[in-house]
């Protein structure tokens, strides 16, 4: 019966940090404007400014999308076609997985799944912060925004891979650009 619980146990914790690790990414954009007209780009320093995140991890953030940006075919100037906005929103979550094998199911009268043998096990709670990491194209000329793409499910908690994980969320949200690529797939 050990053996079972702590099955049971190591199972419910490998789902509970798989579905941690998913990131979850969307985009916008505007219909109406052309965007093979864009082929230079810097930063928004306002938004720039504003990025809640340390140091470190805001030079992590603006090289990964640099990366990116340069990977696509875009050149960075002082003179840019484009603005890149990013924002990064953080929020507190509480994920608590407790002993779903226990309590409900079975035949009852001390047997089977709700044998007194079988046990409760614990209740985990786990608190994280999740962040969202926004990436917004501003055209300087027209003055508006004309793609917008997001990706959640950041653990701002988690210092391992931190790199890795920003190099990875900032590729698949910018993976839906440009929206018609997208589409061709």
């Amino acid at each position: 019966m050990k053996t079972i619980k702590n099955l049971l146990m190591l199972f419910t914790a490998v789902i509970a940090l798989a579905g941690c690790s998913s990131l979850r990414t969307a985009s916008d954009y505007d219909k109406n404007v052309d965007l093979n007209g864009y082929k230079t780009y810097n930063f928004y320093q306002k938004g720039i400014d504003r990025v809640r995140l340390n140091n470190l991890d805001k030079r992590r953030l603006i090289a990964a999308v640099e990366a990116q940006m340069n990977a696509k075919g875009f050149t960075k100037s002082d003179k840019p076609d484009l603005l890149v906005n990013l924002f990064v929103v953080a929020r507190e979550k509480t994920d608590v997985y407790g002993p779903g094998y226990y309590g409900g199911w079975g035949w009852g009268g001390g047997w089977g799944w709700r044998s007194p043998y079988w046990g409760g096990g614990g209740t985990y709670v786990n608190q994280y912060i999740e962040g969202t990491i926004i990436i917004d194209f501003l055209d300087p000329n027209k003055k508006i925004l004309f793609w917008h793409g997001q990706g959640s499910g950041f653990n701002l908690d988690n210092f391992t891979k931190r790199e890795e994980r920003l190099n990875t969320g900032v590729k698949e949200i910018l993976a839906q650009y440009p929206p018609n690529a997208i589409a061709a797939k």
